[in-house]
């Protein structure tokens, strides 16, 4: 499974996708700096930080997340690659498991990009107040946002193994990105899969009624259904030649 992994880096250097997600992940950074520099929004760094890890978090990271799907399970079909890499020593169990890995390794590197780009673009800006606890709290802060919305997102792999071009994810993770604005603030938003990352790694569910191992179980159930249902569908799904 090493291998596999190791295989998967290769394929994203290549990758445009890859590119593109990168630049994803620093525009909500420079939308800020934007607002800094333009119109005064943000003062400081705090605010700065705040700011980007909100609209990474419950919106732009959705989006991206769901390409990111959609292209990680989906290629192997779209470049009819599946029944080859089904011939070498490696389980359909391993290759969703490989597959899962490199997902959350993806995520990671987006989290370090965009949080440097905030740290860059905060000192371009000339913002006040920057201090390293602020900065390692911050990226905490985000990693554990997009680790949690990581759980979120296995339903989107049966979608990806179920209908493998790259449409139906962009369309879902942009309606999940405009639900995510209509449900934030709301006193259901606990409850919503995809906003709980959010509001549990920014400590704003502490502001609702409801309790935060509520929030967890929904985005654990959300995980254990979407895997189960991708697992199955997966293992017993012909690949055809």
């Amino acid at each position: 499974m090493l291998t596999f992994i190791q295989m998967e880096f290769l394929k994203l250097k290549r990758s445009k996708i890859f590119l593109l997600s990168l630049m994803g992940a620093i525009l909500p950074p420079l939308l800020m700096f934007i607002a800094a520099t333009s119109f005064n929004e943000t003062q400081s760094f705090e605010a700065l930080f705040a700011n980007v890890n909100m609209y990474m978090s419950a919106m732009f990271a959705v989006l991206i997340f769901a390409i990111i799907i959609s292209y990680l399970f989906g290629r192997e079909y779209n470049e009819h690659t599946l029944k080859t890499m089904l011939t070498i020593p490696i389980s359909r169990e391993k290759f969703l498991v490989s597959k899962y890995i490199m997902f959350l390794v993806w995520i990671v590197i987006l989290t370090v990009v965009t949080t440097f780009s905030t740290l860059i673009f905060g000192f371009i800006a000339g913002l006040e107040g920057f201090s390293l606890k602020l900065f390692i709290d911050s990226f905490a802060e985000l990693l554990l946002a997009n680790v949690l919305l990581f759980l979120t997102f296995s339903p989107f792999v049966f979608v990806s193994l179920f209908v493998t071009n790259m449409v139906p994810a962009m369309v879902g993770g942009a309606a999940l990105s405009l639900i995510n604005l209509m449900v934030y603030g709301q006193n259901w938003a606990p409850f919503v899969p995809w906003v709980c990352p959010y509001l549990i790694a920014s400590g704003e569910i502490a502001e609702y009624s409801a309790d935060i191992m509520v929030s967890y179980g929904m985005i654990l159930a959300t995980f254990m259904i979407g895997l189960a249902v991708s697992y199955i569908y997966f293992t017993k799904k012909d690949v055809v030649i």
